[in-house]
């Protein structure tokens, strides 16, 4: 499950930390980005939403192509308008460059398809019932996934078998 930008990276074996530091350090929800690095720090990931559905859609297939080209998938949800994406590498397992340079074009893709980015009040309204304002965090840009579709890419992955490994 996603937590907060305040976790420490775990980098893919054969990667240079220092070199894809300062790229992640701007995708961060700290450093006013969107992303959140997973609990391990080994994966980025965040939601995406868009008015209707054929725009998300657009977008997803905008960023499958990109995979195509990259040679590199996420681990990705979609509900309706919304869609939930998690790059991480699974081998040699952590982050990898490829992460990164993709969480960073999703941005670029979302921006170009018209992401709709909902700007939440400071405070809750005072007729929202107790334990509003955790549902509110949650709603923000950048926050942790929300119905679930964190947990459903977490079971697909669970069935996907290997496939980072390279094949024979």
């Amino acid at each position: 499950m996603s937590t907060s930008s305040k976790h420490q990276p775990s980098f893919s074996a054969g990667s240079d930390p220092a070199a894809l530091e300062p790229n992640l350090s701007s995708l961060l929800t700290a450093n006013g980005g969107r992303w959140n690095l997973t609990k391990g720090g080994e994966a980025l990931e965040r939601e995406f939403k868009f008015k209707t559905f054929a725009r998300t859609w657009d977008f997803m297939t905008a960023v499958a192509l990109q995979c195509k080209i990259k040679n590199h998938h996420p681990e990705w949800s979609n509900v309706f308008n919304t869609t939930f994406i998690r790059w991480t590498t699974h081998n040699p397992k952590g982050l990898s460059a490829k992460d990164i340079e993709l969480a960073a074009l999703c941005d670029q893709l979302a921006q170009d398809f018209g992401e709709v980015i909902e700007q939440q009040p400071a405070q809750p309204p005072p007729s929202q019932p107790a334990g509003g304002e955790q549902q509110q965090q949650q709603r923000q840009p950048g926050a942790t996934a929300t119905c679930g579709l964190a947990g459903l890419a977490d079971r697909a992955v669970g069935s996907a078998g290997d496939c980072c490994v390279p094949r024979k």
